[in-house]
């Protein structure tokens, strides 16, 4: 005969991992896009940048899960390259942009962390070079490169410009090698890595595009 009081404790062992999963559904799709350094650059944290792989992993999932919203007024205004521009290939390009013109102040954004919080943030799959960055708050960008439909690199952090390594920009003139590249650059406002309720992904509605002299 089971005791109540072994029954009960049985019950909430097996309850546990329910209630994560419910409290979980909120970072139900992820990619392992931010680990893979070949197709996005991230800055080194935290002495280049606060942004780090977790915030990384919250645009992700964001936009895997299809919430990136087109939204003029409240995405970032790309400054350089202007539209057809056609970059030299010698000297890596300085890429720049400007807050939303609707947000042009940056304000402090806190909310209380959830149980669905905590749990994405030690579930979440991080270098181990980057594990320990500071929670980050604030405004983050993620620029992203197109060569038609695909893909091809892209980058983030919070500052408001951008000039690739060797790497990148190697990758970024092999890709423009095919005709012009499209750029377009989201935002979200952050409270310790994560993005609140109405605080974006927002992006332009057109690309910025762009070539590059091989």
């Amino acid at each position: 005969m089971i005791q109540p009081r072994m029954a009960v404790a049985t019950l909430a062992a097996l309850s546990l991992p329910l209630v994560f999963a419910v409290a979980c559904d909120d970072h139900t799709v992820t990619s392992a896009a931010c680990s893979d350094r070949s197709v996005i650059s991230l800055p080194a944290c935290p002495t280049e940048d606060g942004f780090s792989d977790e915030t990384c992993q919250s645009f992700d999932d964001r936009t895997a899960n299809g919430q990136s919203m087109a939204n003029d007024a409240r995405s970032p205004a790309i400054a350089a390259p202007t539209e057809g521009q056609a970059l030299p290939g010698g000297t890596p390009f300085t890429f720049q942009w400007m807050a939303p013109t609707s947000l042009r102040r940056r304000m402090p954004v806190t909310r209380a962390l959830t149980l669905a919080d905590e749990w994405h943030r030690w579930t979440t799959l991080i270098p181990e070079a980057q594990a320990h960055c500071p929670p980050f708050s604030g405004r983050g960008y993620d620029l992203i490169f197109r060569s038609g439909d695909q893909v091809v690199f892209r980058r983030q952090q919070s500052g408001t410009a951008w000039t690739p390594d060797a790497a990148a920009w190697a990758r970024l003139r092999t890709a423009a090698a095919g005709g012009a590249l499209a750029l377009t650059i989201q935002t979200a406002t952050f409270s310790a890595n994560l993005i609140p309720s109405g605080s974006g992904p927002f992006v332009q509605s057109a690309p910025r595009r762009f070539t590059i002299a091989p």
